[in-house]
């Protein structure tokens, strides 16, 4: 959609109500139709600044404002606030947060003020702003969030079907606790997916979890400061590939999950010991890497085993034959890339600077063989990077 458009849509809405304005013909006045069509409309295009929430917003107030006035017929309704909160859910706006949950205020109290249930916000207007939530960088946003989420299990309990959690609420609720930068993020999302497997336990089949849900709790986990992280981690992805093995295929492990896992084990927290465990739960990724089926093989995964174990092991000596392993499985697989080369560098540079390509410290990208890059997407490669000389 291009830049223009939301300009182009006010255009054509603002020339319908001209039209009425000037002619009196009620075909042309704008009705509750027109005006969510519009903002829904609106809320879809992509342009700069987020300028189209912002006018989409700016329309459903008008809407509001014509309807306070006496105009019947646009009374707002629940497709014109949800479209402005579904776009917010996606967007990056600094404050998508505040503008969310003051939509859904508003529709609480427009839906009393007029004494009309349709305009009460439902499962989607309460995850969109779950999702939002999870996007900002307020302090608050995990109180915030469980307030919410609570409302909603209130609402639901008290009879109202529309406000039953779903797949999309959970996966928001537990990314809320995953961005939070909070020491016990890990803790908080796993109470999460535990609440969830309860529930489907119970009969709830349209919330089952899936390897998505459970990579989101790990890379909680890994973004957490608990000191038994990379146990807990280790554990969710050890109940994955269980599941996956007697028959869910919900719950096929990828190299996105076990990238996650291993850059978890990077960091450990709670000193040697700590590093230590997370040095076998490593290279048991690294076996699972280069021997399952399922899991692709990529730089980016490569890439965090060499940097997580430069983390975990400061003896170069005991790091050398684990990294010369890791680099000779990347080449095998096709997927060294300039990053994943610059890695090498800096987790066992002695190595590196023995590689024929490698010219007083520093490479190309195309001197690197075809051979040890064959399986790469032709935009992976890198440009030319420089390593620093050791």
């Amino acid at each position: 959609r291009h830049q223009n458009s939301v300009s182009k849509v006010m255009h054509l809405f603002d020339e319908l109500d001209q039209l009425y304005k000037s002619t009196g013909d009620l075909d042309f006045r704008p009705d509750s139709k027109l005006y969510g069509a519009t903002i829904d409309a609106i809320s879809k295009t992509k342009s700069q600044g987020n300028k189209a929430i912002r006018q989409a917003t700016m329309l459903l107030d008008r809407m509001e404002k014509a309807f306070d006035s006496g105009l019947i017929d646009v009374a707002p309704n629940r497709y014109a606030y949800t479209s402005i909160l579904s776009a917010i859910s996606q967007a990056r706006l600094p404050d998508g947060h505040v503008i969310a949950e003051d939509l859904l205020l508003r529709m609480n109290n427009r839906s009393r003020q007029v004494n009309d249930e349709d305009i009460l916000p439902d499962v989607v207007a309460y995850t969109a702003l779950l999702q939002a939530l999870s996007r900002s960088k307020s302090p608050t946003k995990t109180d915030k969030a469980n307030k919410w989420f609570a409302e909603m299990e209130t609402r639901y309990a008290e009879g109202n079907s529309d406000m039953k959690p779903n797949k999309i609420t959970y996966n928001a609720l537990i990314n809320c606790w995953r961005m939070s930068g909070r020491r016990d993020a890990g803790e908080q999302a796993q109470k999460v997916l535990e609440l969830v497997e309860q529930r489907y336990q119970e009969g709830d089949y349209e919330i089952k979890p899936d390897a998505m849900m459970y990579s989101s709790v790990i890379d909680a986990w890994s973004r957490g400061q608990s000191t038994d992280k990379v146990e807990r981690a280790w554990d969710l992805y050890s109940r994955m590939k269980d599941q996956y093995a007697n028959g869910n295929i919900d719950m096929c492990p990828n190299d996105i999950i076990i990238s996650t896992l291993i850059k978890c084990c990077g960091f450990a927290q709670g000193g040697e010991q700590a590093k230590t465990e997370g040095l076998k739960v490593l290279l048991r990724c690294f076996s699972d890497v280069t021997a399952s089926k399922h899991i692709g093989q990529s730089p980016s995964t490569f890439y965090i085993l060499l940097t997580s174990l430069s983390r975990l092991v400061g003896d170069d000596a005991k790091r050398r034959p684990m990294s010369a392993s890791i680099f000779q499985a990347c080449v095998k697989a096709g997927q060294l890339n300039a990053a994943v080369l610059n890695a090498l560098s800096e987790c066992q540079p002695e190595l590196y600077v023995k590689l024929p390509f490698v010219v007083n410290g520093t490479f190309r990208i195309e001197d690197i063989p075809s051979e040890w890059s064959k399986n790469l997407p032709h935009d992976n490669r890198g440009n030319r990077r420089d390593a620093r000389k050791k």
